[in-house]
């Protein structure tokens, strides 16, 4: 088979900025890669670092053992996949919501004498069990990951110092979704190459 660049992939983030989304479970999911994402219902969590966004499935095995201590067969004994991402959006309310809870973040919208205050309670409270939806792009090549049941397990170490943004990295640990419809999918992902057929359809043999 010969090589063919055009099925490289460079991920990016769409021209609006978009990339990391949350709703609370229920929400109705994306399914495909190139509709709109309604944003009075998924919170955008803004810029994503150049790292950008790592999924990471991790499936344990554990050998079966014969009778003189060949390897009968290989069964797999769990599944796990998650989620690693890094915000660079500090003051950003669905960043920090979702790395402490919508419970512990308050929010007071700027005076005519003073600005916005924020006030964040760092507690050991599980963080919910939420939807999320990661977009990227590379030219007209869409691919949306899409997790109907995911919690963040783990927030990076926040650094404040004077050469760097404050960042937050999350984890996002996923779970087998309730809906049969995905299969079982713990992430869910759609593409799109972009490339329409501009002679699909015109033989009626063959539409």
């Amino acid at each position: 088979m010969a090589i063919n660049v055009k099925n490289a992939f460079v991920g990016s983030p769409a021209i609006d900025g978009g990339v990391l989304f949350r709703a609370p479970l229920g929400t109705a999911l994306p399914t495909d890669s190139t509709t709109a994402i309604d944003r009075d219902v998924w919170e955008d969590h803004g810029a994503v670092s150049e790292d950008g966004v790592s999924v990471v499935q991790d499936r344990s095995t554990s050998d079966i053992k014969a009778y003189g201590g060949d390897t009968f067969i290989t069964v797999q004994d769990n599944y796990d996949e998650q989620i690693e991402i890094t915000l660079l959006e500090d003051d950003n309310d669905a960043v920090l919501r979702s790395a402490f809870g919508e419970a512990f973040v308050e929010k007071t919208e700027a005076t005519s004498a003073e600005g916005t205050k924020r006030t964040i309670y760092h507690t050991s409270q599980p963080l919910p069990i939420s939807s999320f939806v990661v977009h990227s792009v590379y030219g007209d090549k869409t691919k949306r990951y899409v997790i109907e049941r995911g919690q963040v397990v783990s927030v990076g170490d926040t650094v404040d110092v004077h050469s760097d943004v404050t960042k937050k990295t999350l984890t996002i640990k996923t779970y087998k979704p309730a809906d049969e419809a995905l299969k079982g999918g713990n992430v869910v992902e759609y593409r799109n190459d972009g490339e329409a057929n501009a002679g699909a359809g015109t033989d009626p043999e063959n539409p």
